[in-house]
């Protein structure tokens, strides 16, 4: 695929849940980070012709919230719990027997790709909440480039399906609904570009997994090399991950690391 003249600049889920110390699922450091990307993007937002911001968009009864699931006594799961494929039915049932099959589909899914555990997340990023909003200094950043260029700022809401986890902007964990499978007209617009660069949270979820799943579709398509690479000073882990561990996976996949006063 041949690359167009432009460069790309994706922004995973920079929304109050993560980015707010008040949030409910708060990154630590990401509100540094968004203060560093709103910079970036007053002083150099000029060299991107285009900025997709993707928007993590749940219900709160999801199969990742604890509303979704009881123990014996009827009893949520508390944050940070890991329910593996192996609980379902003995620890933990779902809370409407409607949702025990499509539970269960995920659990069959998780199984086929060897992922140990689900984790059960705060209740984060309800659609319509505040929670689900941007960040309030990196929207006006964002308004000011789009009526700068006169170009619009693409969203992308991923999420959305409460039986699947979603941490790529790309794909869901279960990739079988219509909903979930990989977003092809997102990745052709990325690929048409010389460059692509990501920022946001949380690196050691949503960005790496992004990240992963672009970079592995790019090297499928055995198309021309691009410039893949991340600003490693807008994005940070969940509390408790390793940053390192995600960056040393990216290094392996050849995405570059720069930092965002460096392109000014």
């Amino acid at each position: 695929m041949g690359k167009e003249a432009g460069n790309s600049l994706v922004i995973v889920d920079p929304q109050n849940d993560f980015c707010d110390p008040g949030g409910a699922l708060y990154v630590e450091g990401a509100a540094g980070d968004v203060e560093r990307l709103s910079r970036h993007i007053a002083g150099s937002g000029r060299k991107y012709s285009d900025i997709i911001v993707s928007l993590d968009s749940h219900d709160a009864v999801a199969v990742f919230h604890p509303k979704f699931w009881v123990d014996e006594n009827s009893r949520p799961p508390a944050p940070f719990t890991a329910i593996t494929p192996d609980d379902f039915g003995r620890k933990w049932r779902t809370a409407s027997a409607e949702n025990a099959p499509l539970a269960k589909g995920l659990m069959d899914v998780m199984r086929r790709k060897k992922i140990e555990s689900l984790t059960i997340w705060p209740e984060h990023c309800v659609v319509s909440t505040w929670g689900h909003e941007i960040s309030g200094a990196l929207w006006g950043s964002l308004r000011a480039w789009s009526d700068a260029t006169r170009n619009p700022v693409r969203y992308v809401f991923k999420g959305e399906n409460p039986y699947t986890d979603q941490f790529s902007i790309f794909e869901g964990v279960d990739d079988s609904w219509s909903d979930t499978g990989f977003n092809l007209d997102l990745f052709e617009r990325l690929a048409g570009r010389a460059t692509v660069t990501f920022a946001g949270e949380a690196l050691s979820h949503c960005v790496e997994s992004s990240i992963s799943s672009y970079v592995r579709r790019l090297a499928e398509g055995g198309g021309s090399p691009q410039s893949v690479r991340l600003l490693v000073d807008c994005t940070s882990p969940v509390t408790g991950y390793d940053r390192e561990s995600s960056l040393d996976r990216l290094v392996v996949l050849g995405v570059g690391f720069t930092r965002s006063d460096s392109l000014s």
